[in-house]
């Protein structure tokens, strides 16, 4: 409690510091706020489509990534520096190429657009194309140059509405609640600068997002298309060349053909073997029967006539085997013509073989029998017959060695062809396969294309940004309070900070807690205004306060001694003892007042060597109160037996000055000597009305106002005092 009374009595001494100080930074801050700009906030929202959307490739969302770390691609890409380069220059532009000097309108304010016109260099308003803002923008990109004497580098770095820096500071944009919307806030001073900010700033990075998703893909998908081209033309080729190929080597289906060409060669080998064994049967028969005519067949084989007969027969037989061989093979070019001359051949070949039979019999004149008792015309016919199939059979053998070259000639120029195909198709699938892969591929790119085209078409501005026509509230009673508090909080803390550090005594509280010895009471300081008419009334309220604390200590029939004690001079030690001396003697006490320096010396050996209080005042009676006065202790010591003999010890002491490090030494030292601690007090003298109170209660004057304030200081926050109260 005495520490809470203790902070409320701190802070009622420094109240018109907490009131006029704070009240002077309020009016401060009123002062210097009073042109306080006013901030124009204006915002757009987008949908982007990227979360819920759909795309080609099947599903939602767009295609390629993460959907919630394409938005924030998004939304990092608004921001970038190349983004917000773009949307300065053209801020600019757009700026210099609508303002007006002497009226505020929707792209800057007449005061803005005078304060930015007078600071732009010749050299870049001739740059300003007031017909075109895309002209003056590339004006504006061309001539910039990053050097620290290019009007535009140094606008795009430092400038407050069209710096980077400033813009992207101003710029906030944010996902609404993980959907697909975004929206993006952006503040100034400047109505039209808020607006014509996010205005560009929409048309902006839509075209850099799309130049940023198509760029890679439409460089992907030139690259197919150039892939696809070329491997057409090389496929184109390859086809070409096997076409010429084919017509070369007379190739309509060369597996069909090389299929008839192994069945005639299967055919002719088989021909072939027959051939060879009904010759080899044939033979092996004539053999037999020449053996069994003996002589006969050697005259008929040695008749000139049969021999030419046989040459006949055979060379018909070859013919009519070469005309077959050529009706099978359909190479004739008149089938009737070679049926004809077939016809004809066999039948030259049947008059041959009646002519040589005819031979053979008149060749053959007798009717003799054979040695295995056949007859012999019988025998020559056989043997005649198996004549003319040795014929047919050398004559068919002869024709099947011209196919037999014939299929091996084919044979030869058809085996190399294969190989030749199967390495041009082998080719041409190879090229057909790396086309059609390229083909897909490019394929894929344009659906991933008309897919992103698909998603950045999403990018719909649902609110485009409003101009603002009133301005944020402003702060500045924000600033004004907190002007207020802080100069409140900084006084408040400044004087803590030395009512912590400082060492005046002050009152009770302070004074015990620096020298930790008991206050036995103050003494008021007298007041030279408010409160002078009662300074005689405070003193002797004081006055017999102190009296009251001291009686009691005092004991009859003893020797009682009140010992006055100082560190140094002019702490009124003096004047408290001759007053305690007159105001006891009025109430019928007999008082001794002792004084250094006129009842005794302070460098006297009788004081310094005393025994007893008689030492220094031989005279003194044994009812009598004694009051001693002794020297300071920073200049004296006082013997240790008079201290002892005080019934009270009293350091008298002022409370407006600095308890010293030699004070609380001498006071250390004072109270080791004491043999009873409990005998040394305190004692305050020129003691603010507050500390006076705490001892002898409310001072005077006695009005409403004193009397409540009095009562607060004591806590009594809900009592009711009697009319008599004090």
């Amino acid at each position: 409690m005495d520490l809470f009374r203790y902070i409320v009595r701190f802070l009622n001494k420094i109240r018109w510091y907490l009131i006029i100080l704070p009240m002077i930074a309020l009016v401060i801050a009123w002062y210097s706020t009073r042109d306080m700009e006013r901030v124009f906030d204006t915002n757009t929202t987008i949908y982007t489509g990227m979360i819920t959307g759909y795309n080609l490739e099947g599903g939602t969302g767009t295609a390629g990534g993460n959907s919630q770390t394409n938005i924030t691609n998004l939304m990092l890409l608004i921001t970038t520096d190349a983004t917000v380069h773009e949307v300065s220059l053209r801020l600019f532009a757009r700026c210099m190429m609508y303002g007006n000097a002497n009226k505020d309108n929707n792209y800057i304010s007449a005061e803005h657009y005078r304060q930015l016109y007078n600071s732009v260099p010749t050299e870049v308003k001739a740059l300003i194309n007031h017909n075109s803002e895309n002209a003056t923008y590339a004006n504006l990109k061309a001539y910039e140059r990053p050097s620290a004497d290019n009007y535009v580098f140094g606008l795009t770095n430092y400038h407050q509405y069209f710096g980077i820096n400033s813009i992207t500071s101003r710029l906030k944009v944010v996902q609404l609640s993980r959907s697909d919307i975004i929206d993006i806030g952006y503040s100034c001073n400047d109505p039209g600068i808020a607006y014509n900010t996010l205005d560009i700033l929409n048309e902006v990075f839509a075209r850099q997002y799309s130049l940023l998703r198509y760029g890679e893909t439409n460089n992907v998908i030139k690259f197919f298309e150039r892939e696809v081209a070329r491997l057409y033309r090389i496929l184109t080729n390859a086809e070409d060349d096997l076409i010429r190929y084919n017509i070369e080597k007379r190739i309509i289906n060369y597996g069909e053909q090389t299929s008839q060409l192994a069945s005639l060669d299967a055919g002719q080998k088989s021909s072939d073997n027959n051939i060879i064994i009904d010759k080899t049967t044939t033979r092996a028969l004539m053999n037999y029967l020449e053996r069994q005519l003996g002589d006969r067949a050697k005259i008929i084989k040695a008749n000139k006539d049969f021999t030419n007969q046989v040459t006949d027969i055979s060379r018909i037989q070859s013919r009519i085997s070469n005309l077959r061989l050529m009706n099978s093979e359909g190479g004739s070019g008149n089938e009737v013509e070679s049926q004809l001359e077939l016809a004809k051949a066999e039948r030259m070949l049947q008059s041959a073989s009646t002519n040589v039979r005819s031979l053979v019999k008149d060749i053959e004149a007798g009717n003799y029998n054979t040695e295995s008792g056949v007859k012999a015309s019988d025998m020559v016919g056989r043997w005649l017959d198996q004549v003319l199939l040795l014929e047919k059979a050398k004559a068919q053998e002869s024709a099947q060695d011209i196919m037999r070259e014939k299929l091996d000639n084919e044979i030869l120029y058809y085996a190399p062809i294969g190989a030749t195909l199967a390495r041009k198709d082998r080719h041409i699938a190879f090229i057909e396969g790396n086309y059609m892969e390229m083909l897909k591929a490019l394929n894929s790119a344009r659906l991933r294309q008309k897919n992103l085209q698909m998603s950045t078409a999403t990018l719909r501005v649902l609110n485009p940004p409003m101009f603002p026509m009133n301005a944020q509230p402003t702060n500045r009673s924000m600033i004004l309070l907190g002007a207020f508090i802080m100069t409140f909080m900084f006084t408040a803390l400044y004087f803590f900070i030395i009512e912590l550090l400082d060492r005046t005594l002050r009152d009770r509280l302070r004074s015990e807690h620096i020298t930790k010895i008991p206050v036995m009471g103050c003494f008021p300081k007298e007041s030279n205004l408010r409160y002078r008419r009662f300074n005689k009334t405070i003193a002797d309220m004081a006055l017999r306060q102190l009296s009251k604390a001291l009686l009691p200590h005092f004991e009859e029939g003893k020797q009682n001694v009140l010992n006055l004690i100082s560190t140094d001079a002019a702490n009124g030690k003096s004047y408290i003892a001759q007053e305690l001396e007159n105001y006891w003697i009025s109430i019928g006490l007999q008082v001794r007042r002792i004084t250094y320096d006129e009842d005794y010396l302070a460098e006297d050996s009788r004081f310094i060597m005393a025994k007893d209080i008689k030492d220094i005042c031989p005279d003194l009676l044994p009812n009598e109160i004694a009051i001693v006065e002794y020297p300071n202790l920073d200049d004296n010591s006082i013997p240790p037996a008079l201290l002892n003999m005080g019934t009270v010890n009293l350091m008298v002491t002022r409370a407006n000055r600095t308890w010293k490090d030699v004070d609380q030494k001498a006071l250390k030292e004072l109270n080791e000597r004491l043999e009873n601690k409990n005998t040394l007090f305190m004692y305050l003298t020129e003691c603010q009305r507050y500390a006076v109170e705490e001892f002898v209660g409310q001072l005077p004057p006695y009005t409403s106002f004193n009397n409540f304030v009095y009562r607060m200081s004591q806590m009594g926050l809900t009592a009711v005092e009697n009319s008599h109260a004090k």
